[in-house]
């Protein structure tokens, strides 16, 4: 089977690599100049480095090379293309990084030194998982568990990352472990942040007495609706609700369009995760606005035809 090169694949592989490197660049220039304890195969590297001077990048390859070998072996190789870039561009940027000596001890407090490396990381974690890629490291043998024993991934990584915590504090200061904590802390933040970037929005319920009204300005204005039947519960009768989604930047034009109508609606307005469809990740070949109802379509049709 041929991989076909396409511009996207391109775009993805650029930003694993970006990625991989960002994340090399938070644990060589702030987590490891000021001791302190780092999560996953970098964390098991400080131990082989206090007590046998390895380097921690000489160890985070060798270890990565062993993890990628096992998952091909148990995974299949489809598993081992998609964690390639980041079992071998995170230790090759790891060791650029701390073998450059002007890029240690960039700043002078230790705890901006752990926000630093908290931010850093997190974004370089959010581009390589936002597409679905892998850093590597215990993200194998996490998986590898899943697959043999039915073990959950989530809470083997995170028992992993306790236990390679744990068995650093020997050769760590106390600064250092607190330290730590405040970096994982942030990254965990700042990652979840990435990856769910310009992905969520809000969902939009509107109650009125005027609800065709609103509904129709909405759809004029750009937005699509669905109407849902409820019954009120005071009076018990039954009503019809609007459900709209929209993006963080626009959901005011729904309010605004809907008060202008109906000054007295009942509007909530709650925000998603991720929003996905079309209008936000996709996009069919709607019309403009059509007055009509009999005339109008959802646009599925003519985007089969028209191959978009």
């Amino acid at each position: 089977m041929k991989l076909k090169v396409t511009g996207k694949n391109v775009l993805e592989l650029g930003q694993m690599i970006v990625g991989n490197a960002i994340c090399a660049f938070s644990v060589a220039c702030f987590a490891l100049p000021y001791n302190m304890v780092v999560s996953g195969v970098s964390g098991i590297a400080r131990i082989v480095k206090a007590g046998t001077g390895v380097e921690v990048a000489v160890t985070v390859a060798v270890l990565n090379i062993a993890f990628f070998i096992a998952g091909a072996l148990v995974l299949g190789k489809k598993f081992a293309a998609s964690t390639a870039v980041g079992t071998f561009a995170f230790p090759f940027f790891l060791g650029i990084f701390q073998n450059l000596e002007m890029l240690q001890h960039l700043v002078d407090d230790p705890m901006l030194a752990a926000v630093c490396a908290g931010v850093l990381d997190g974004v370089g974690l959010g581009l390589v998982i936002r597409i679905g890629g892998s850093t590597g490291g215990i993200d194998i043998p996490s998986i590898i568990l899943n697959k043999k024993l039915g073990w959950k991934t989530g809470t083997v990584m995170s028992a992993i990352d306790i236990i390679i915590f744990l068995i650093q504090i020997p050769v760590t200061d106390t600064n250092g472990i607190i330290l730590g904590i405040l970096y994982a802390l942030i990254y965990s933040v700042v990652m979840n942040r990435i990856i769910l970037m310009s992905q969520g929005g809000v969902q939009i319920l509107i109650w009125s007495s005027r609800i065709d009204e609103i509904n129709e300005r909405l759809l004029q204005i750009g937005f699509g609706t669905t109407l849902f039947r409820a019954r009120g519960g005071y009076l018990r009768e039954d009503k019809e609700v609007i459900c709209c989604a929209a993006s963080n930047r626009t959901f005011n034009q729904v309010k605004r369009a809907a008060l202008s109508i109906d000054s007295q609606a009942f509007i909530t307005v709650t925000e998603m995760n991720e929003v996905s469809g079309n209008g936000f990740t996709m996009m069919l070949a709607d019309e403009e606005y059509e007055p009509v109802i009999s005339q109008r379509h959802d646009g599925h049709e003519l985007s089969a035809e028209s191959g978009i």
